[in-house]
């Protein structure tokens, strides 16, 4: 199978022309043409209303829209980081496989015979609803996030900045009354001057008293014992070459509770992701099917304000109908020109335009909405 865009569109026209035959032809080798009827099993419409009622629901369906595509995004999103070899999918298949085959209007949740502005806005609370506690538990695995980035900023950076309690061990230090240990940050390239002339920076520094502790690519950290008295001295000296001394004091208390803290979190972050994941994966499902229930609204509503209703066995039902199509990789301009070849009177590109239901923007001569079933995760 060829390469696909991943949008989906949703598009509709008159009952009666072009034929569902007519533009599978028209979208060979340019598009795949599914069917798609915003009907529920019991193959009743959506409630129309009135004239009024359907002008005022298509500009409020346009905003719901637009959250309700942020919302699914975000869902995606957070799939695509928690799991990146792990590719979204709705009941197991792919977005637009299962929109194209297994979509349908959920009569159980939404009755057909509900005033459709209140269908739209309970889609639309529902949509928010997820929302919002996505966002929650984003902030619950963020506050981990940043408390274990905190951790780690304290044994990132080189000698002169970063922490050294993973560096430094109890016995490497010697405190007394009268002595003292100084961590001393070298340069890589004063390391042997250091070491030969350590023992002449202060009239009392301890012979054979330099460690080396630790080294980077750019400094090395060397512990030498003094006598306390003189450790300006030394400080002075120190300043004069360039050398550094760093503060510290050991702690083990404070160290193994860092150390159990770090391990709490470690752990405890690793099942909020695990969670996490597993529910972003079955609302990422269920905010995906409330968004096309969205846009199947959206076309209806747009699709009756265009093409108006048609008699059929004493009744009237809306004129149109709708289908998916699924543009080919690189063929999406090619697709729009052979669609608009179908309707030979409407206006093209090129010619101005027009304010037309279903135009979001730009007129085309059908109803059109759009579902991206691959959200772009670094937009």
């Amino acid at each position: 199978m060829p390469a696909m865009e991943t949008q989906l569109w949703g598009i509709a026209t008159k009952y009666d022309y072009p034929t569902l035959s007519e533009i599978k032809k028209a979208c060979e080798d340019l598009g795949v043409v599914s069917p798609w009827e915003i009907k529920g099993k019991s193959q009743q419409h959506l409630r129309i209303g009135t004239l009024d009622s359907l002008m005022s629901l298509s500009d409020d369906l346009q905003k719901m829209e637009t959250l309700g595509d942020a919302t699914v995004s975000k869902f995606y999103k957070q799939l695509v980081e928690l799991d990146p070899n792990d590719e979204p999918t709705i009941n197991g298949l792919q977005p637009s496989l299962w929109t194209t085959i297994r979509w349908e209007w959920d009569e159980a949740k939404l009755q057909m015979k509900t005033p459709l502005k209140e269908l739209c806005e309970r889609i639309s609370l529902g949509l928010t609803s997820l929302d919002d506690e996505l966002k929650t538990k984003m902030t619950e695995m963020n506050t981990l996030k940043a408390s274990l980035q905190q951790a780690e900023r304290k044994t990132q950076g080189n000698l002169m900045v970063r922490g050294l309690a993973d560096v430094v061990r109890e016995d490497d230090l010697v405190n007394s009354d009268y002595m003292m240990t100084c961590l001393t940050v070298v340069p890589k390239l004063n390391m042997k001057d250091f070491e030969n002339t350590y023992h002449t920076m202060a009239k009392h520094v301890v012979p054979q008293s330099c460690k080396l502790l630790a080294e980077d690519s750019e400094y090395a950290l060397y512990r030498v014992i003094i006598f306390k008295k003189f450790l300006d001295e030394y400080k002075t000296s120190a300043r004069e070459k360039r050398y550094s001394i760093r503060d510290f004091v050991y702690n083990a208390a404070t160290q193994a509770e860092e150390a159990s803290k770090k391990f709490r979190e470690e752990q405890e972050l690793g099942e909020v992701k695990k969670m996490l994941a597993q529910w972003c994966k079955v609302n990422y499902a269920e905010s995906y099917s409330m968004l096309v229930h969205l846009k199947a609204a959206r076309v209806f509503v747009e699709s009756v304000l265009r093409f108006g209703l048609r008699p059929t066995m004493g009744d009237m039902i809306p004129d149109y109908k709708s289908c998916f199509i699924q543009p080919m990789k690189g063929k999406t301009e090619q697709l729009r020109k052979a669609l608009s070849g179908l309707f030979p009177g409407a206006m093209i590109d090129g010619e101005e335009e027009s304010s037309v239901p279903g135009a979001s923007g730009e007129f085309y001569p059908y109803v059109y909405t759009c579902i991206e079933t691959e959200p772009n995760v670094q937009a």
